[in-house]
C-alpha cells in the first residue's frame, strides 16, 4: 500500500512528511524540485507559504461538499450560533452534529493542510542560513521570523481539533510537531504524537525566535501590509496560544504590547474592515489577514444570500440588543427572505469574495478582559467597556460572575462567523444545545439538537488513513 502520511503537493514538487523521533519529526519529499538555491527562490518559498493558507481546506470556502473549511467557516457551524437552513444541501451535517468517523474527508483534510503548509516553512527554515549575510540578511532575518510564527500557528490550530485536551502541561497526546525538512534522505522512520506539553513548548518556543529574528531583522511595528505576519501579529498568536493553556499573566502581557501597537478601531472601521478582498490598506485593527487570490470566499456557509447556515434566532435577539457597530449591514444582516419566503439573519462578514481576519484587535481585547477577570484584576471592565465603546454600544458596570458572562457574550457577538465558537465551546464547557432543531418555522433542518460534554466528537479523530500507514500515530478516545 502506498504510503500518504502527511502526503502534499508543494509549488510543482511532491513532499512526504514523516521521518521523526518522539521530539521533532523529520520531512522527507520525494523530489529535489523543491531545493531553494538562490534568494529568489526563499522569497518565492516564504510565498508558497502563505498561499496555502487560501485553501479549502484551511480558511477557503465555497460551500461545496467535501470542502473542509477547516478553520474559517466550520468552526462556527459547528457551534450553537448558526442551524442550518433550507438552501443547505447537507454537504456539513456529519460535521454540525459531530458524528464524523476516523474516515471522514473533511477531517482528513483538517490534518493534511496545515502540515503541508509547515511543510513549506521547514523548507525555507532549512535553506535560509547561506543568506544571513550582507545586503539579504536583513530580509532574510524577517523571512526566517514569518517561518517560525507560520510553523507555531499551523501547529496550534492542529492542537485545536486533534489534541486530547488543552491543559498546558498536559502529558495527554498532542500532535506530532514536524520540525525538519530533508530533501536528501529517504523515508526511514514514522513519526508519534508529541504530547500536548510539547506541543505548546515547542509553539512557544518557535514563537519567541520569530520575534528574535524580527528585532534582527529590523521590523515590525510599521508594517502597512497585513498579508504579512510581523511581531505584533506574533504577540497576538502568543497571547491566543495561551488563552487556550489558560495562562492568564502570559495572555495579559502579550495582549498589552499587542494591544499598544496596533489598537482597536472604532465602530465604523470595524464595519469597514470585513468589506475588503486584500489588505493593503487596512484599519488599524487587523493584525494578519489572508488576502483573497480572487476566489476567496472565507464564509460561504455561514455568510451571505445563500449561506447553509443562518444565525440563531436566540443570537439574533443578543446582536440586536447591542445594536452599534454589530447592526451595521455589512457585518449582520436581518430579515433576509429565504426559500420558502422565510425570513432569518444572515452573517455579513464574509458574503463572498473576501480577505480572511485572523488576528485582530477586538479578540485581544476579550482575551485580556478575560484573563484580567481570571486573576481577580479590577480593570477587566474596563477592557470591555473600551471594547463596546469602540462598537458604539452601551457600557456597562458589571462585577463577579456577570462580568465573566458579559465578556463571553460579546465574545459570541464580536467574533461571530470568525472560526472561533466551536473552539470555545470545546475549551469550556463542551456542550452545545440547539433551541431551534428538527423543523423550527421551516427554517431548520439539523437532527442533533444536544451534544453533551461526553460525546467523542469534542476531539477529532486522528485520520484512519494516516494511521493505516503509520502505526505510530496512537489514534484519539472513542474512535
Amino acid at each position: 500500500m502506498k504510503r500518504i502520511f502527511l502526503y502534499t503537493i508543494v509549488g510543482a514538487g511532491l513532499a512526504f512528511l514523516g521521518v521523526a523521533c518522539k521530539k521533532q519529526l523529520n520531512t522527507s519529499p520525494q523530489t529535489s524540485l523543491l531545493k531553494l538555491v538562490t534568494f529568489s527562490d526563499l522569497q518565492a518559498g516564504l510565498r508558497g507559504v502563505y498561499d496555502g493558507f487560501q485553501s479549502t481546506s484551511y480558511y477557503g470556502n465555497n460551500a461545496n461538499s467535501g470542502n473542509p473549511s477547516a478553520y474559517s467557516a466550520l468552526p462556527d457551524l459547528m457551534g450553537d450560533d448558526f442551524v442550518e437552513t433550507l438552501e443547505s444541501l447537507g454537504n456539513w451535517n456529519t460535521m454540525s452534529e459531530m458524528i464524523y468517523a476516523s474516515d471522514n474527508g473533511i477531517v482528513n483534510a483538517a490534518f493534511i493542510q496545515p502540515y503541508e503548509i509547515i511543510s513549506r516553512a521547514n523548507n525555507i527554515l532549512q535553506s535560509i542560513s547561506p543568506f544571513e549575510t550582507g545586503s539579504t540578511d536583513a530580509e532574510s532575518k524577517r523571512i526566517k521570523a514569518q517561518a517560525y510564527a507560520i510553523r507555531a500557528h499551523c501547529h496550534f490550530d492542529l492542537m485545536r481539533y486533534f489534541a486530547v485536551d488543552f491543559g498546558r502541561n498536559s502529558s495527554a497526546l498532542g500532535v506530532p510537531y514536524v520540525t525538519v525538512f530533508d530533501p536528501n534522505n529517504a523515508l526511514t522512520i514514522l513519526p508519534s504524537r508529541n504530547t500536548v506539553k510539547e506541543n505548546y513548548d515547542f509553539i512557544l518556543k518557535d514563537l519567541d525566535s520569530a520575534l528574535a529574528n524580527f528585532r534582527l531583522g529590523g521590523n515590525t511595528t510599521a508594517n502597512t501590509n497585513r498579508a504579512f505576519i510581523d511581531s505584533v501579529t506574533v504577540y497576538a498568536m502568543r497571547a491566543r496560544v495561551n488563552y487556550y493553556a489558560s495562562q492568564w499573566a502570559s495572555v495579559i502581557t502579550d495582549a498589552n504590547v499587542a494591544l499598544g501597537l496596533r489598537p482597536l478601531t472604532n465602530s465604523a472601521g470595524y464595519a469597514s474592515m470585513f468589506t475588503t478582498g486584500t489588505e493593503a490598506t487596512p484599519s488599524s485593527e487587523v493584525y494578519w489577514a489572508v488576502p483573497s487570490d480572487g476566489t476567496l470566499n472565507p464564509g460561504r456557509a455561514t455568510n451571505g444570500t445563500n449561506a447553509s447556515y443562518r444565525v440563531t434566532n436566540a443570537l439574533t435577539s443578543v446582536i440586536n440588543g447591542f445594536g452599534g457597530a454589530y447592526v451595521n449591514s455589512s457585518v449582520t444582516r436581518f430579515n433576509q427572505v429565504s426559500v420558502g419566503g422565510v425570513s432569518r439573519t444572515l452573517c455579513w462578514k464574509y458574503p463572498g469574495i473576501r480577505s480572511f481576519k485572523v488576528y485582530r484587535a477586538g479578540e485581544l481585547m476579550l482575551m485580556r478582559a478575560e484573563a484580567k477577570h481570571n486573576v481577580s484584576d479590577i480593570t477587566a471592565i474596563n477592557d470591555l467597556n473600551d471594547l463596546r465603546i469602540n462598537r458604539g454600544v452601551a457600557i456597562g458596570a458589571e462585577v463577579g460572575p456577570a462580568l465573566l458572562n458579559a465578556i463571553l457574550t460579546l465574545r459570541r457577538v464580536e467574533l461571530l462567523g470568525e472560526g472561533h465558537r466551536w473552539f470555545d465551546l470545546r475549551r469550556t464547557t463542551k456542550t452545545t444545545t440547539r433551541l431551534e432543531c428538527i423543523s423550527s418555522g421551516g427554517q431548520s433542518r439539523a437532527a442533533k439538537c444536544t451534544i453533551a460534554s461526553t460525546e467523542r466528537g469534542w476531539i477529532f479523530p486522528i485520520p484512519f488513513n494516516q494511521i493505516l500507514v503509520n502505526p505510530n500515530l496512537k489514534p484519539n478516545p472513542g474512535y
